[in-house]
């Protein structure tokens, strides 16, 4: 369901689904990788405790652009947002962001030298927002088919976020 203003429904679905793809460029190809975000709509920031790796770190410093794809299967809301991401070196904002999910993989706590934050800077961000009720989606498809018409699945929108 469609909150009034998009970029409050982006922010929303963001938080509510967690986990992303971070899409990065190393500069011959472009990657994947599941992270854990930390969604701060007031800093219009989206923060990741991760692995310091000064590879991946120089290839985000070359090609900062980047792109976050959320996905709810369940519920059938997703979310992708580019913008630019890159490390920041801010201990008061890591231990702010800090959580028992990070001690888990970090158990020397945000002082730990392997433990890195890092920043996604969102400009842009889509949602789309489908009936998630399989009985719904047939009877859409079943109605497409007899209207001869494209089914209603749902709610799409754009916003500027930065």
């Amino acid at each position: 369901m469609s909150d009034s203003d998009p970029r409050d429904t982006i922010w929303n679905h963001m938080r509510a689904i967690g986990t992303c793809m971070l899409t990065t460029h190393d500069g011959e190809q472009i990657g994947a990788r599941p992270m854990r975000s930390i969604p701060r709509q007031e800093q219009n920031a989206i923060w990741f405790i991760t692995d310091a790796d000064a590879e991946r770190e120089a290839a985000m410093a070359r090609h900062p652009a980047a792109c976050l794809g959320f996905a709810d299967l369940k519920g059938q809301n997703f979310v992708s947002v580019s913008g630019t991401i890159g490390r920041v070196e801010d201990p008061a904002q890591l231990a702010a962001l800090w959580s028992e999910g990070a001690s888990v993989y970090f158990p020397q706590g945000p002082d730990d030298p392997s433990v890195a934050l890092l920043k996604f800077s969102p400009l842009k961000g889509e949602y789309w927002d489908a009936p998630s009720n399989p009985i719904v989606l047939a009877i859409k498809f079943l109605q497409a088919k007899v209207t001869a018409e494209r089914p209603d699945l749902g709610v799409h929108e754009a916003a500027h976020l930065g």
